[in-house]
């Protein structure tokens, strides 16, 4: 392998997502769909020489990590508290009745800036050990973060850039995203957000926590 991969993968569906229910860093739990969805991503995932999974500790992106995990039984799930969603403040648990309503601000709200930043420096880190020695990293995190981390991080900083033939949109459950990252050039996502894999698990449910971080 003469590159590094990361993929990043987003949790399983949880009934405050098909709720609308603004999640935040609450430790909410897969439901039934979300289960069968981290399932077929494992199985998805099972040939892949993977390196390490690291997850955010949260108990839906750690059973996700788990389902992955199950199929590499020699990788251990490692935890970062930077790869958590977005803290929300006072409007966590909450649902809201349409996009109109949804809010750019609540008391205690993360900052954006303070999102990229935590995010950042976990990427930087991935990049320094990756270009250093060709690996395949899984990541497991939240819409809202990982729309930021590739957005706002590693998009922006020039550190990689979409493939032509990808059209970015919403990061739906249990995705998979690819980004190829060789030690001496800009890395190129080659998927984004993809659930190919899921067949008819593939609930598409629009993310209140990724649109008011958006």
């Amino acid at each position: 392998m003469s590159h590094s991969r990361i993929l990043i993968v987003r949790h399983g569906e949880t009934n405050e997502n098909v709720q609308g229910i603004v999640q935040g860093q609450l430790d909410t739990m897969l439901n039934e769909i979300g289960y069968e969805q981290a399932h077929k991503t494992g199985m998805a995932l099972r040939h892949e020489p993977l390196s390490r999974i690291i997850t955010s500790p949260l108990k839906r992106t750690l059973h996700t990590a788990e389902a992955i995990a199950s199929f590499h039984p020699g990788i251990p799930v490692e935890f970062d508290a930077r790869l958590k969603e977005r803290y929300f403040g006072e409007i966590e648990g909450r649902a809201f009745e349409s996009p109109a309503h949804w809010p750019t601000h609540a008391e205690g709200m993360e900052p954006r800036d303070q999102l990229r930043d935590r995010l950042a420096s976990l990427w930087e880190e991935l990049k320094r050990d990756a270009q250093a020695k060709p690996s395949i990293i899984v990541l497991v995190s939240h819409g809202g973060a990982i729309s930021s981390l590739i957005h706002h991080v590693i998009v922006r900083s020039g550190d990689a850039v979409f493939a032509p033939s990808i059209t970015p949109h919403r990061c739906w459950n249990c995705s998979i995203s690819d980004i190829h990252l060789p030690a001496d050039a800009p890395g190129v996502i080659v998927r984004w957000a993809d659930v190919s894999h899921l067949e008819d698990a593939a609930h598409k449910v629009v993310n209140v926590d990724e649109k008011i971080t958006a």
